[in-house]
């Protein structure tokens, strides 16, 4: 379930937004946190038979387990649309402070982090536990 009431909220994408159309294999909502799931060998070693079809997506991105937040709402075996850079409004699952790298906590909130290879993107604007911050993806 999307974290922020109003779902996927993107204020500024820089003119060029980034996003990655694949299936849901589960219900996904606008605004969650989102991770690539399925399974091996799935792409071939050129882009004639890539499709949507072939990126299977769930919720519960934690740490550095994160492809991209949910632009649209779908149900599973359905197209979704996922953000990976730009913008977006998101949830705090613990105090933020703006300039922190942040990453994702397992429930589409995001946290402060000082591990490698986590961090989502910066925070642009302070949160409490949630309160609602302003990310760069990155």
């Amino acid at each position: 379930m999307a974290v922020n009431p109003v779902g996927f909220v993107c204020p500024y994408d820089g003119a060029v937004p980034r996003t990655v159309t694949c299936k849901a294999i589960e219900t996904i909502s606008g605004g969650q946190l989102c991770v690539v799931s399925g399974a091996a060998n799935a792409i071939s070693s050129g882009l004639n038979s890539l499709s949507a079809d072939d990126i299977l997506v769930v919720t519960g991105a934690s740490g550095g387990d994160f492809n991209g937040i949910a632009v649209n709402t779908a149900t599973s075996g359905n197209y979704v649309a996922l953000q990976t850079r730009g913008m977006v409004v998101l949830r705090a699952g613990g105090t933020v402070t703006n300039g922190a790298t942040v990453a994702p906590n397992g429930s589409d909130d995001v946290i402060e982090t000082t591990t490698a290879g986590q961090g989502i993107g910066k925070a642009w604007s302070n949160a409490t536990s949630g309160g609602f911050v302003l990310v760069e993806l990155r």
